[in-house]
């Protein structure tokens, strides 16, 4: 009993933390970041061991630990507010480890497979909604390792997240001694692929930067900044812009709230004019932070902005922070939450918990270049300066006033992320931090002039434009949300299957009992195939049998469906994708008060459908199975995934080849007609679904063909003799699946044929 409990105390609580304190040790200000790949070593085996509220237990000391270690420093500005942080985020681990461990426990080999996609599908879940928080995200850790990152021009950081539990995981085979060489060699792998790649980035020509800023780190700590005035922060801040003017600069910037003002508003506009006769004065251009205040007869609103001053004024064009800090400076979910408005979430400064999220994704125009900005929490958020970079950002400017933080680990893990965002996007960042750290970075991450934390500093760059997207930039998050994905179908898999047993303990083989005995009839009542009494079952109970399998079916769609919900504005921008690319894409428009309602009702009670496929083609095995002999039911699983494989493989078909191709076909015959091509987006989607379920649905011809023939129903003879009917019978299902359009029913019906000729190849493997 006393060896069990300290086995308890080790699995809930010693693994956990020393996993918790591995990780964080991995993070800046430690040069530490190597230990990320031997961080989750420890929580291995507590996920494998424990189950139920123990694996959640032990994710969420593994949480507590460390996060307690690496965001510590939130209670230099709110000390409930750092408690609840840590928990909250702590609670996201626990699931994590549940979940890992309901894996684990059905099948090991995918349970430490799907651990990387499981991890991304966490972090990026755990960024979404008012209450997103994407700091310290385990990529983070790397970012000292430039040669190792540069593969998240493509991924995001959530690639690196993903490539780190996966070095874990290789290193946890290699630990574990059965093939050994075998997996270091998958284990140089690993580290040989990104190293190429970004050894191969790293040593590209970088032109020469042709566009002049400097950068102001006026170092006034936040709290006096308010209670000294306008006055002084401004006479502070005034010579240290002039030396940046000095500079040759073309753009100065300051960093966020840089003057305690309320700018664009009826009040403090002669604050507002001093800060345009300086610019005046010196004739530069002046990004810089302040608030903003609009008047409103129903509620006033306070954003939390930035500002663009030219030479001889003009509009003052601004851009409003989009992610305000939960609890910080705004309470979440603010329409629901309306009373939460009122409290004051922090007590320090001028930060009173009522500030607007942003909406618009400003573009500032200076001559020879333009820019973006982010105000401090926006630059956490890897999706947010992918949207400022699509609308035509040339590089980004990053302002904060980390001053909050004190001198703790909280400004060094914020600036690494703008590493980050350089990287995803292949755009210079300019960071101005008001007490530091401030820095230049080019396209690949490179930090070319950096300055420490709480001194004043100038720091001029010729700065690099660029204008080309990155693969990052041109799809946003598509990794992580196929990560999503993947878990949603690994969970579907494993969750049919038993939890793996040993085999010293149990005996997994039946025994050969002859019929008609009351063993013979106890090995049939667990397979379905008689019912309580050892009779046959009856054919009403065959129904309710069917009316179970038909409900679970639907509760598996059901929480796709809502699984979908969540997302479905990504997947909305993914299926009209298609016309979007075209050199003259039509206009998608509603013509109806619910058509939106019902579009995005359909996209994820469609998507639910197709995310839940793993589990309806299970639900169908399990009915027909009391019908089949033993070997004919041994390939349950083959079917299952290789069902799912070619449905995708059918509708990726269809969204990348057939849907441009039709719509391209379509939209040309409106050409040199006077005819404006203007669909509406009810229909379109209703297009794109039925193009992508017929494809998914045909590719799975192949597999039916395997089953047919393994329980002796097709035979490549049978198939081969049935071609020419074959062909006829493939364009009247073409007919039948797709829109009435010849195009569409060509095009499917030319694959069907193909895929009818490698069935009776499958089925002549199968006879053999």
């Amino acid at each position: 009993m006393g060896q069990d409990r300290n086995s308890w105390w080790m699995l809930t609580l010693v693994y956990p933390a020393l996993s918790g304190l591995i990780m964080a040790a991995a993070f800046p200000p430690l040069p530490l970041g190597f230990l990320a790949c031997l961080s989750l070593l420890p929580l291995v085996g507590s996920a494998k061991n424990l189950s139920g509220r123990g694996a959640f237990g032990a994710g969420f000391v593994q949480g507590l630990v460390f996060y307690g270690a690496t965001l510590y420093w939130i209670a230099w500005i709110t000390p409930p507010g750092m408690a609840g942080a840590i928990f909250y985020m702590s609670l996201f681990r626990g699931l994590f480890v549940w979940v890992w461990s309901f894996i684990l426990r059905r099948s090991q080999l995918l349970g430490l497979w799907l651990a990387p996609f499981l991890w991304v599908g966490f972090e990026y879940f755990n960024t979404l909604s008012d209450m997103g928080f994407s700091w310290v995200l385990l990529g983070h850790s790397q970012a000292d390792y430039l040669p190792l990152i540069q593969f998240a021009e493509a991924t995001g950081v959530y690639g690196v997240s993903f490539w780190v539990v996966l070095v874990n995981v290789v290193v946890l085979m290699v630990w574990q001694g059965e093939h050994r060489k075998k997996w270091m060699g998958v284990l140089v792998v690993c580290f040989a692929l990104p190293l190429g790649f970004g050894l191969w980035r790293l040593a590209e020509p970088v032109p020469e930067g042709d566009f002049s800023v400097a950068l102001v780190q006026q170092n006034i700590p936040p709290t006096e900044k308010s209670h000294w005035g306008f006055d002084h922060n401004f006479n502070h801040i005034k010579p240290l812009t002039i030396q940046a003017k000095e500079t040759g600069a073309k753009l100065v910037v300051w960093s966020e709230a840089a003057l305690p003002a309320y700018f664009k508003s009826s009040v403090h506009r002669t604050y507002q004019a001093r800060t345009q006769a300086l610019v005046d004065s010196l004739g530069i251009h002046l990004y810089m932070g302040a608030n903003r205040y609009e008047e409103d007869p129903g509620r006033d609103r306070r954003y939390n902005s930035s500002f663009l001053f030219e030479p001889g004024g003009g509009d003052l064009p601004h851009y409003d922070k989009v992610k305000v800090v939960p609890f910080g400076e705004r309470a979440p979910f603010p329409e629901l939450l309306s009373i939460l408005r009122e409290i004051r979430w922090s007590g320090a400064g001028y930060v009173s918990g009522d500030f607007e999220s942003g909406v618009a994704r400003t573009v500032f125009e200076v001559p020879g270049g333009k820019f973006s900005g982010m105000i401090c929490f926006d630059s956490v958020f890897p999706w947010l300066a992918r949207e400022l970079t699509v609308e035509g950002a040339e590089f980004l400017v990053v302002i904060t006033n980390d001053g909050w933080f004190g001198r703790t680990s909280g400004p060094y893990q914020h600036a690494k992320m703008s590493v980050f965002r350089a990287i995803e996007n292949r755009r210079s960042v300019i960071r101005c931090a008001n007490t530091g750290i401030s820095m230049f970075i080019d396209p690949y991450g490179r930090r070319l002039q950096e300055t420490g934390i709480y001194h004043e500093a100038v720091l001029q760059q010729n700065v690099v434009r660029r204008t080309d997207l990155s693969i990052y930039a041109r799809f946003g998050d598509l990794f992580s949300q196929l990560c999503l994905v993947m878990v949603f179908m690994g969970i579907s898999v494993v969750a049919i299957r038993r939890p793996e047993v040993d085999e010293s303990s149990e005996d997994v083989t039946k025994p050969q009992v002859p019929e008609g005995t009351v063993a013979s009839i106890g090995i049939a009542h667990e397979e379905g195939l008689v019912g309580e009494e050892g009779k046959p079952m009856p054919f009403l109970d065959h129904l309710e049998e069917l009316r179970w399998h038909i409900l679970k079916a639907l509760a598996a769609i059901i929480v796709g469906a809502i699984f979908c919900g969540i997302f479905v504005d990504q997947i909305l921008f993914l299926l009209t994708r298609p016309v979007r690319v075209m050199e003259f894409p039509p206009v998608l428009q509603t013509l109806k008060p619910m058509g939106m309602f019902v579009v995005k009702l359909e996209i994820a009670l469609v998507g639910g459908g197709i995310l839940a496929l793993p589990i309806l083609i299970y639900q169908l095995w399990l009915f027909i199975a009391p019908g089949l002999f033993s070997r004919e039911r041994h390939f349950a699983t083959f079917v299952i995934g290789s069902s799912t494989v070619c449905f995708g493989f059918g509708a990726f078909l269809a969204y990348w080849v057939v849907i441009p191709m039709a719509m391209t076909f379509f939209v040309g015959m409106t050409a040199d007609t006077g005819v404006a091509a203007q669909f509406d987006i009810g229909l379109y989607i209703s297009f794109v679904i039925r193009l992508l379920l017929a494809f998914g649905l045909v590719f799975e011809l192949p597999v039916l063909t395997f089953f047919l023939a393994k329980i002796g129903l097709a035979t490549s003879e049978r198939l081969r003799k049935g071609r020419r009917y074959a062909i006829i019978v493939g364009f009247i299902l073409a007919a039948i699946l797709t829109p009435p359009d010849p195009i569409s029913q060509l095009l499917m019906a030319l694959p069907l044929v193909v895929l009818y000729e490698v069935s009776i190849w499958v089925a002549r493997l199968v006879n053999e």
